[in-house]
């Protein structure tokens, strides 16, 4: 069982509804869900059965030619949409992802992400991730290890890299005005490698 949610019945579930709850306007097709996943076939079926049977998500569509969308309409879809944003959402894969990269003082999310997380912004599910990265890291590794990252996460991720001086003492309106943002802190220097292989490019 996945140890960030011991809930779950095995990872690949896990990871399919996670997948699906995290972006609960989409329509996944069960070839784009396989390709997200790297999950076999068979195991992607046999999982999103289960889940169907659950009211979690609907299933349509010819037998080769499936469609899969969470259920909004179930009367849980809050309290798991919320569980499955703290315990795989960006901020976990994040961490898991940064803990590889040397060089990294802070990191922290901020904008429409970090409001959302907070409870503090409504609305439609935001498309992008901006991300804060305080130190010297390798920007070649940074941007693989982001770009496989967003790949798992289903949106782009946009990282600001700054040095640690920048960040104390740079005096313009962009810093300044992260200084005063809402910041949803990445624990990077002790990461579970929960999500290490999923979040870790190959």
């Amino acid at each position: 069982r996945p140890s960030l949610l011991p809930l779950m019945r095995s990872r690949n579930q896990l990871q399919l509804l996670a997948t699906l709850v995290m972006a609960p306007t989409r329509v996944w097709s069960m070839a784009e869900l396989v390709e997200h996943t790297d999950i076999p076939q068979p195991s992607v079926s046999r999982e999103l059965r289960r889940l169907a049977d659950a009211g979690l998500l609907h299933i349509s569509g010819r037998v080769n030619a499936r469609q899969v969308q969470a259920n909004t309409e179930s009367v849980i879809f809050p309290e798991l949409h919320g569980l499955m944003l703290k315990t795989v959402g960006p901020k976990p894969i994040l961490e898991d992802a940064l803990g590889q990269v040397e060089g990294i003082e802070r990191a922290a999310i901020y904008g429409s992400w970090a409001r959302r997380y907070r409870g503090g912004q409504a609305g439609l599910e935001p498309q992008d991730i901006d991300l804060l990265v305080v130190g010297t890291p390798d920007v070649d590794r940074l941007r693989a290890i982001v770009d496989h990252a967003a790949k798992i996460l289903g949106r782009d991720v946009n990282p600001t890299v700054l040095t640690k001086q920048e960040w104390a003492h740079s005096r313009s309106g962009f810093i300044t005005q992260l200084h005063h943002a809402e910041l949803i802190e990445l624990d990077i220097h002790s990461t579970p490698s929960t999500l290490r292989d999923m979040a870790a490019p190959h």
